[in-house]
């Protein structure tokens, strides 16, 4: 059965601005048994032109649930104890490494949690909220990390207020209604900012309810509200992702973090998570997206460190025993589809045709699993090339529409192919 889709040129989308990775400290603390060399090398399969040109950065606000241990950078309700000092052991050594082979890296911050004494819980971990009489002095210590982290160099040009604020999780967490977020954001944080040259994109959590998320938390005339940041966690949901786009046109959409659950290394079943990767990149950009942020860049052969045992795979595996390390088919097909769709690219949408038939409704029911084929396209001056992915073991075969002519092309299993017209 061929898979039909037709190119609209005349429904532009987002200009691409680029792929990254979360520099937790688990990637960092593996970074670190590295000799210089192989230190060298990882870096420039992440960030130099012929690696996958990464130009985001993912740091975190705080311990999250991949640190070797939960921390504070402050537990005095004044903030005159506040300190990063945690900070410079790992993440930014491994950061500043990052700025020579990249200096415009565009930097995404969020915490996990406020410090314990501003929570209801006194906890870093379990959810809890945020004491309302502590609003201010939390975004004091926000623009106080800031402020520190412009001191080592690193610029936070993206702020999100919070990671998953819907989620009360066994590690580092803080829960938010939209009215508490907005709050925090409009009231509090859109007018703190001022002083830097940093914006907010909001939300940080899954997207089966994009739509509403979107009409809820942005608001049009706040100059310091970028737009939504988004994880994958409970689906793709392309429905939700272009309908919060095509209401919120003027606003970002960054995916702000992907992983894929551990197993035991293995190729052929890690080339079944990289189709996840692929079947997730081109339905957001699909949809609108600017920007892919990966969760954990480098992990060891447990999918950790991670002290609350959350493992998880990386794009590259720590080999420590032999100072390398392992380019999975993840990193791979990230690879692919960063020479074929680079940074600036225009993307112009593609809408499948033949709605009914039964394999579109299955996609739908799994969102999860994207279709056997995907595909975006993308415009540069008067051309149009497209980019189909097979994201199955089985040979596909594409049909599309585009200027009035039908066009059909073979696809080998888990091939991405580049077709001009």
């Amino acid at each position: 059965m061929s898979i039909c889709f037709e190119i609209r040129e005349d429904k532009e989308l987002a200009v691409w601005q680029g792929l990254g990775g979360a520099i937790t400290e688990a990637t960092a603390y593996n970074f670190s048994k590295l000799s210089k060399a192989k230190q060298k090398e990882l870096l420039e399969a992440y960030y130099g032109k012929d690696g996958l040109a990464y130009n985001w950065c993912r740091l975190s606000i705080g311990s999250n649930d991949f640190c070797l241990k939960s921390f504070e950078y402050t537990k005095k309700r004044d903030l005159s104890d506040f300190s990063i000092e945690h900070d410079k052991k790992w993440v930014l050594p491994m950061v500043q490494e990052a700025l020579k082979c990249n200096k415009d890296l565009i930097f995404l911050a969020a915490p996990w949690s406020p410090p314990s004494f501003m929570k209801f819980t006194h906890a870093l971990r379990f959810g809890g909220h945020l004491k309302f009489w502590r609003y201010a002095r939390y975004v004091e210590y926000l623009c106080k990390w800031i402020k520190a982290y412009e001191k080592e160099g690193v610029n936070i040009k993206y702020l999100s207020p919070q990671n998953e604020p819907r989620a009360r999780q066994i590690w580092e967490s803080c829960v938010y209604g939209y009215r508490a977020q907005r709050r925090l954001a409009y009231k509090y944080l859109a007018k703190s900012l001022d002083k830097f040259d940093t914006k907010l994109l909001l939300w940080d959590h899954n997207k089966q309810e994009l739509s509403k998320v979107a009409d809820r938390l942005l608001d049009l005339n706040e100059p310091k509200i970028a737009g939504i940041c988004y994880h994958w966690y409970t689906g793709t949901f392309e429905d939700e992702m272009w309908q919060a786009y095509k209401e919120h046109r003027n606003k970002m959409f960054v995916s702000s973090e992907m992983c894929c659950g551990y197993s035991v290394y293995d190729k052929k079943s890690w080339q079944q998570d990289a189709n996840l990767y692929i079947g997730e990149l081109f339905s957001d950009i699909n949809c609108g997206a600017s920007a892919f942020i990966d969760w954990n860049m480098l992990l060891d052969w447990q999918g950790g460190p991670t002290y609350c045992r959350n493992h998880v795979k990386s794009p590259v595996i720590l080999n420590e025993a032999e100072d390398d390390f392992i380019l999975t088919p993840i990193y791979k097909a990230l690879l692919e589809f960063s020479k074929l769709f680079p940074v600036g690219s225009q993307a112009v949408r593609c809408e499948r045709m033949g709605e009914e038939n039964a394999h579109y409704k299955a996609s739908l029911l799994h969102p999860h699993r994207p279709e056997d084929v995907v595909m975006i396209a993308k415009k540069d001056k008067n051309k149009i090339t497209a980019i189909a992915a097979n994201v199955s073991d089985k040979e596909q075969v594409v049909t599309i529409s585009y200027a009035g002519k039908v066009y059909k092309e073979e696809l080998k299993s888990n091939q991405i192919k580049e077709i001009s017209f």
